[in-house]
């Protein structure tokens, strides 16, 4: 049995002129408009590690700022950014499931092993925890003073795992990263093998995120310093950082140090 998308894939293979980048999806290699259309605000949240995920996998995408996002909401799935758009599937919707996405169309950023796979999604699940305390605790500039001057000292203050894990601080959830970095034992600033899924992509975006609101942040953890550093180095972050890739502008930073 030869599915729709092999058939026409013999189809197009039989024209000639095969065209030989095997980086890119097969679509793209005949069509060229049929790129991943991704959208977010140009805010570093919930944006950035898609965008590096997206310049990582190979994949031709282009990006986009929302110009009238009250008309775009309620076409999205859950009236809600980050979005992709695909060729043939339409929205997917939710950072967690675009980054599951964009993992199953390349194993290095999917894990190339099961236990990389295992890995890579723990990490999205503990970096989301951390994005939730963010935006619970953390001020941004449209929302200052969220917490009181003693709750905002406990968020960055010395862990006290006695407490639920909802009341975990900074410095507890980069402890528990710290040690699980040590647990995957590959090393070399890597928690998987590539040391490029899609959770590092996630973690990675976190860190910055972190950093941008205290840039000694990561100064008691070596192994997280590692990983933080070599991610930051490889091109396809330099891009995301200083110009945002193929976004129209560089992502602005969202969360603020508290005054």
């Amino acid at each position: 049995f030869v599915s729709s998308e092999g058939w026409l894939k013999l189809f197009l293979s039989s024209l000639g002129n095969q065209p030989s980048d095997e980086t890119k999806p097969w679509y793209y290699l005949y069509f060229p408009a049929m790129a991943v259309k991704f959208t977010y605000f140009p805010l570093w949240a919930k944006g950035p590690a898609i965008a590096v995920a997206l310049e990582l996998s190979g994949m031709e995408w282009v990006g986009e700022f929302p110009e009238e996002w009250p008309k775009m909401k309620p076409n999205t799935p859950w009236r809600e950014l980050p979005v992709i758009e695909v060729p043939g599937v339409g929205y997917i919707g939710h950072e967690v499931s675009i980054l599951s996405w964009i993992g199953s169309k390349n194993p290095k950023l999917g894990g190339e092993t099961e236990k990389d796979q295992i890995v890579s999604s723990q990490l999205m699940s503990e970096c989301e925890d951390i994005y939730k305390t963010l935006s619970n605790r953390q001020d941004t500039p449209k929302a200052r003073n969220k917490v009181s001057k003693e709750d905002y000292a406990q968020l960055w203050g010395e862990p006290d795992f006695s407490t639920h894990n909802r009341s975990f601080g900074i410095v507890a959830y980069l402890t528990l990263l710290e040690e699980f970095y040590g647990k995957a034992g590959v090393g070399e600033g890597k928690f998987t093998t590539s040391g490029t899924t899609v959770g590092e992509c996630k973690l990675w975006n976190t860190l910055h995120i972190m950093k941008m609101i205290k840039d000694d942040v990561l100064a008691k953890f070596p192994g997280l310093t590692a990983f933080y550093e070599r991610f930051t180095a490889m091109p396809e972050a330099q891009s995301i950082i200083k110009t945002g890739g193929k976004m129209p502008a560089a992502f602005n930073q969202y969360f603020i140090p508290a005054e």
